[in-house]
């Protein structure tokens, strides 16, 4: 059993949990994860529990399968927290350790559980039940009373405590991981206490106490249940208890596996905070009468304590690694179609990709004649061309801070002012035109005579509706309204190289005094209605 934190391409995460010997993940809908993206293989790779451990295979998958952001071979074994990519998807990788475990619901007489006084005597056997409110300040308070304790041998025990409580929280503190905290937690329990067995209790997402970590000194195959009205009674009532020569209490009549196991002392504490429980420490003994103390309790229990800081600064920090992994699958989609500084506002929550109407100013240019360029060059010579052409398209749009919408076999749409307002969008991207003819014209140059182009610029300003649109598996950024279509039949209409842009542009960046403007008359569109009247761009006025 294990679970993926799977981070989807448009920013959602989905929380999984995958049962079975093998998990294969493809774009198929048979796979047992499907993750459906063009950058998917049907069955793209396979997920295997072998033992104890856990390996991803690649199923010779067309992009491959990354782990930690290289890519594998074959096969390679994972762990806790690794980010296993598949095309534009991010699998954080989480094993299931909790272990099978049984619980007796009638270990003990809740009567005897349910006293107010925290102390409770009997000649036969002893039940201490504490508050943690009585154990709250146990370092503090203790630290400074040890030297008032008149029984020599009890200072002793203190003083001997407190110093494995230090040594044990200044190990935590330094312990990054759950199951290293766990571990040493277990083995230190042994070390201290000598029990016959224990085991760590964590509460799920639903506040279940699920056993985690158990060891017993008779083995694996000898595990005895424990006492879920013990379990159950601290976590309600925010006690630590300790029950000593059980099998001769009298309140232990109806504790049926207390009697067949012959458990004489058991002592359970709460992994606590100050307001939150987050598991029990349960420890029982076969064979010690009279070997655990109200000291012992105390010590069991600020253990807990520290025990609970410790994975609560595990939580911390894996939420946060978590989410630099979210983070950092968005601003991977997101910087294909924003500058940095754009998705940065984004992240900060300054940029709103939700669907509205705004007015935006769109940006269109394709290449010219290149139907008839396709039919003299090689596959690889276009390869060149296109890539020449996105390249200065993709640099200088965002270096207008402009909003790559996509590339379109050869051509390209930008739009500006949109998901960040700006006013002066209509002169961006007339900045932007220019300064793409300029450095395309000075590009191809470098090119073969017959792989020259010619590139043709289109622009127009007004309202549109902007946002991400697209299905459940899929989400783009993109804008769609009348202005847009507008905006791509003046970039037909143009000469090579030559920059048109509509009325409402030239409206806006007329008195700017910035560029050199010329009108090109009035044109009927292809597929719209109506003359519009045009404006040619000509160079920046120095």
């Amino acid at each position: 059993m294990f679970n993926l934190l799977i981070l989807r391409p448009d920013g959602q995460e989905i929380a999984q949990e995958f049962v079975g010997d093998q998990t294969i993940v493809g774009r198929h809908e048979k796979c047992d994860l499907r993750l459906v993206d063009g950058m998917v293989s049907r069955n793209h790779c396979l997920i295997l529990q072998e033992g104890k451990r856990f390996v991803v295979k690649d199923l010779e998958s067309r992009n491959g399968t990354w782990i930690n952001g290289r890519r594998i071979k074959n096969r390679r074994t994972v762990k806790s927290g690794d980010v296993i990519q598949v095309g534009p998807f991010r699998l954080l990788f989480r094993p299931d350790s909790r272990e099978k475990v049984n619980f007796h619901a009638q270990t003990l007489d809740m009567k005897a559980l349910t006293s107010d006084q925290p102390f409770v005597h009997r000649n036969e056997a002893e039940i201490v039940v504490k508050p943690l409110g009585m154990i709250t300040n146990y370092l503090s308070e203790t630290a400074g009373t040890v030297e008032r304790i008149p029984t020599k041998v009890r200072r002793e025990r203190l003083n001997r405590n407190l110093l494995t409580l230090y040594r044990i929280t200044e190990e935590l503190v330094a312990t990054k991981d759950l199951n290293e905290i766990l571990e040493y937690l277990m083995d230190q329990i042994f070390n201290i206490f000598n029990p016959s067995q224990t085991t760590i209790l964590l509460r799920d997402r639903d506040e279940i106490p699920i056993p985690i970590k158990q060891r017993s000194t008779e083995g694996k195959g000898n595990i005895r249940p424990i006492s879920s009205t013990i379990v159950n009674r601290i976590l309600k009532d925010r006690v630590a208890i300790l029950t000593d020569n059980a099998l001769e209490d009298p309140r232990f009549e109806m504790g049926e596996s207390v009697i067949i196991d012959g458990i004489r002392s058991v002592m359970a504490a709460p992994i606590w905070e100050e307001r939150t429980i987050l598991g029990v420490i349960y420890v029982d003994s076969l064979d010690v009468v009279g070997g655990y103390q109200s000291e012992d309790l105390d010590l069991l229990t600020a253990i807990g304590h520290q025990t609970a800081l410790a994975i609560q600064r595990w939580k911390l920090t894996e939420r946060l690694r978590e989410e630099a992994v979210k983070n950092a699958v968005i601003r991977q989609n997101l910087s294909r179609f924003h500058s940095a500084q754009v998705v940065d506002l984004i992240l900060e929550g300054a940029a709103d990709l939700a669907v509205k109407e705004t007015e935006a100013t769109i940006f269109f240019c394709d290449i010219v004649s290149f139907t008839a360029l396709c039919e003299i060059c090689l596959p690889v010579q276009l390869q060149e061309v296109l890539n020449l052409f996105c390249k200065c398209v993709n640099e200088i749009i965002f270096n207008e801070q402009g909003t790559l919408d996509k590339f379109i076999g050869d051509g390209a749409m930008a739009i500006f002012g949109a998901p960040l307002p700006q006013e002066d969008a209509p002169a961006r991207a007339v900045r932007a035109a220019l300064r793409i003819r300029e450095k395309l014209q000075n590009a191809v140059q470098s090119l073969p005579e017959h792989l020259r182009f010619s590139v043709r610029y289109g622009i127009n300003t007004g309202p549109a509706i902007v946002g991400n649109f697209g299905s459940d598996e899929r989400m783009d950024y993109t804008i769609l309204g009348h202005a847009v279509n507008i905006a791509s039949r003046i970039s037909q209409s143009a000469e090579p190289d030559q920059i048109l842009i509509g009325q409402e542009t030239y409206d806006q960046i007329v008195m700017s005094d910035l560029f050199q403007l010329q009108r090109a008359g009035s044109r009927l569109l292809k597929g719209v209605k109506g003359k519009f009247r045009l404006y040619e761009v000509e160079s920046f006025i120095s």
